[in-house]
């Protein structure tokens, strides 16, 4: 078999060499396959976040209609109030004046 052996040797040696390098390569692929899922997975992950804030946000700009009538309101709320409020701190002044003439004031004599 030494014979066949030198024979076969050199086909050996290319063969072992280029089994190498193909196992070399498919790891390599194999390697940026991984950061290729990686980075995809992280995208995905991105988009799923960015369109969750688009949700929140939707809502907001949807709130914001009704939230500005609902001030408005207040507001014109508030104008009556005060004008229905407005007599009765005058009012007030005036109890207070007439109270003020059944409570008792101390003279102090003149220095």
């Amino acid at each position: 078999m030494g014979l066949i052996d030198a024979a076969t040797a050199p086909l050996r040696y290319v063969m072992g060499s280029a089994e190498h390098t193909v196992a070399g390569d498919v790891r390599d692929i194999e390697h940026l396959q991984m950061h290729v899922v990686s980075a995809v997975e992280a995208l995905k992950d991105a988009t799923e976040q960015i369109e969750a804030h688009v949700e929140v946000i939707e809502s907001l700009a949807t709130s914001l209609v009704p939230l500005t009538e609902a001030v408005v309101a207040l507001t014109a709320q508030m104008a009556v109030i005060t004008e229905v409020l407005a007599p009765l701190a005058g009012a007030e002044h005036e109890v207070t004046k007439v109270g003020s003439l059944f409570t008792r004031h101390k003279h102090h004599p003149a220095q």
